[in-house]
């Protein structure tokens, strides 16, 4: 029985993603966790036989040992040329002085700070610090089972296949070339075993200064890459060489590297529709129809490749200059080979269209998207929902967050409002993500006057969070009673003043002292919105019936509802998460409401309502 459950723990173990958390949990899970034979299954599992022995090295000296690497090649773990050719690259420490002095001379003063500041957290190289045991075993099975006692582990495969597949050379030229190399690039990977190192994760985006440093680092790295993984200028050479011959995807399936399809999906597919619709098309060209783009998609997608949401987005992104020339062609190919609505591809793609890293300077793929949805605010507020936009903490936890910057970037919230109006349910969702984040800047400049606490939120980030909350506020957007409990925490009157000044007037009938718009100083740059006679008409339908509805008596009993239990429960009690600032809004606002000559109001509230 327990051998039953032995075998149980080792199944569930392969099907983990962090087995570290499993391995600490008990004595049985960590037995099962230094397992060689388990190690290896896990990789193979998770990684393919392909990448297997990368990841193994990657993982460094606490997983790999000589009996992983034996259960790996005795589940057929693929070792090629140019894995060794790269170990002997990377084996050994780094000479820091070295590359500092190299990156010292190629970028300039600011982005080398950044980088070293990078460089710091980087851990150690992948295969610097093999134990000299592990790197000897992984050579020497490398010679005997690739049997080449003369393997050219001195040179570079990758390289190698650069020239052979016609790298150097223009598209158009490539074809003939790389047929002419077609049996020394089948013998490059059918027997010395050539497979791409796998492609880097994608790092999470983030309105930090370290998520900047990070691409900075990336966007000046050296070859080959200190992390080990291929970056996209290598892989790019792989995904042209299939776009000229697709069948090498059937070599490679032969010696075991399934994965090569999603190692260089985006890449293939992408291409393939630039050379369909060439950036400069050469004067013969003739833009082809639906059909010829449908066929040339599926003869990828036969071998594997796949027409994914992020695929179908990249390529409108790459053409958003051109969606009015070939915008429906893609779409209607993309409704073909999906088998659904074209109304469906377009709400599949704007999720990915308004992903964070997009600045959206140009508002044509929002528009041309949005125009071909029947339900554009529905297909908005799912997109939304995707991107969790809203309210993410509650008001006391707000404090110990360590970043909170926008969810999307703010250009999209400002094409929202534009487009839909400040009363919209989406344009209020976009508020609650906006109120969030600027509410998290003043409580973090609240912590120290001594340094700046949102020092890791880039300037731009910033500067995006601060503007974008005044420009709502400038088109009047009602605030809430749930946003209380966030604003009631503030000090900067810049936040609180729309409150005060403008929203709660408007709701209690009261005549504005201020006149919009409130001035913006800061650094921001907003895309120029197109908005027609039907949308312009939509928006102020809404506004007429805001102004209706803003002096409703019923709202006002359900402000007044709410003041009476936020004096009694925090004023009174004198909580110290109500700033003074918001306290003396506060009772300078109910002055003005107990001394107001509107009736509406009169009837409702006592003067002394809130005295003690």
């Amino acid at each position: 029985m327990e051998t039953l459950y032995d075998e149980l723990r080792i199944e569930i173990f392969k099907f983990v993603n962090t087995p570290i958390s499993l391995a600490l949990t008990n004595r049985k899970w960590y037995s099962i966790s230094q397992d060689p034979h388990v190690r290896a299954e896990w990789l193979i599992y998770k990684y393919g036989r392909a990448h297997a022995l990368f990841h193994a090295v990657r993982l460094g000296n606490s997983f790999i040992t000589n009996d992983v690497i034996q259960a790996l090649f005795a589940r057929d773990a693929v070792i090629s040329r140019y894995f060794l050719q790269r170990l002997l690259m990377h084996f050994g420490p780094y000479d820091e002085k070295l590359i500092d002095l190299k990156i010292e001379h190629n970028v300039n003063q600011i982005d080398l700070e950044r980088i070293r500041a990078f460089q710091k957290k980087l851990r150690s190289p992948w295969a610097s610090n093999l134990p000299l045991p592990i790197f000897t075993k992984l050579i020497t099975e490398g010679y005997n089972i690739l049997n080449d006692h003369y393997l050219l582990v001195k040179g570079n495969d990758m390289e190698l296949f650069h020239f052979l597949s016609a790298g150097p050379l223009v598209i158009n030229y490539a074809p003939q070339k790389l047929a002419q190399n077609l049996d020394k690039i089948k013998d490059l990977i059918l027997n010395k075993k050539f497979i791409p190192f796998p492609p880097r994760p994608k790092p999470t985006y983030e309105d930090s200064i370290e998520y900047i440093q990070l691409m900075q680092a990336r966007a000046h790295e050296d070859y080959p890459p200190k992390d080990g993984f291929e970056n996209s200028r290598q892989l790019n050479v792989i995904a042209r060489a299939i776009l000229i011959h697709p069948d090498l995807v059937i070599y490679w399936k032969k010696i075991g590297y399934y994965e090569i399809c999603s190692d260089v999906n985006e890449l293939v597919m992408q291409g393939a529709l630039l050379i369909l619709f060439p950036p400069t098309p050469p004067i013969d060209w003739e833009r082809p129809d639906a059909k010829i783009v449908v066929k040339r998609l599926e003869q990828l997608i036969n071998l594997g490749f796949k027409l994914t949401p992020i695929v179908m987005e990249e390529a409108l992104h790459l053409f958003q200059h051109r969606l009015h020339e070939i915008g429906d062609i893609l779409i209607e190919s993309f409704e073909i080979i999906h088998k659904k609505s074209k109304a469906a591809i377009a709400r599949t793609c704007l999720i990915q269209a308004i992903k964070p890293e997009r600045n959206h300077r140009n508002t044509d793929l929002l528009e041309f998207l949005n125009d071909r949805i029947d339900q554009p605010e529905k297909a908005l507020k799912n997109a939304l929902d995707y991107y969790n936009v809203g309210f993410k903490y509650d008001a006391s936890s707000i404090k110990r967050i360590k970043m909170r910057s926008l969810s999307v970037h703010s250009n999209f919230y400002y094409w929202v409002l534009k487009k839909f109006g400040p009363d919209s349910e989406i344009t209020q969702r976009c508020f609650e993500d906006i109120i969030e984040s600027r509410i998290w800047i003043d409580l973090k400049s609240q912590e120290t006057l001594e340094s700046d606490s949102t020092e890791n939120l880039t300037t731009c980030a910033f500067n995006a969070i601060c503007s974008i909350y005044l420009e709502f506020c400038n088109e009047r957007i009602p605030f809430k009673a749930n946003y209380l409990p966030y604003l009631q925490q503030a000090k900067d009157e810049e936040i609180l003043k729309p409150f005060f000044e403008i929203s709660l007037p408007t709701s209690f009938g009261l005549q504005l002292r201020n006149k919009l718009p409130y001035n913006i100083n800061y650094e921001y740059n907003r895309p120029e919105v197109n908005s027609n006679q039907n949308n312009k008409k939509k928006v102020n339908e809404k506004k007429n019936k805001r102004k209706i509805s803003e002096i409703h008596p019923d709202k006002i009993i359900e402000w007044v509802k709410l003041f009476e239990n936020f004096y009694s429960d925090q004023i009174l009690v004198n909580n110290s998460n109500v700033s003074e600032i918001f306290k003396n809004n506060f009772e300078e606002f109910w002055e003005r409401v107990t001394s107001s000559q509107n009736f509406e109001i009169d009837d409702r509230i006592s003067p002394k309502r809130f005295k003690q």
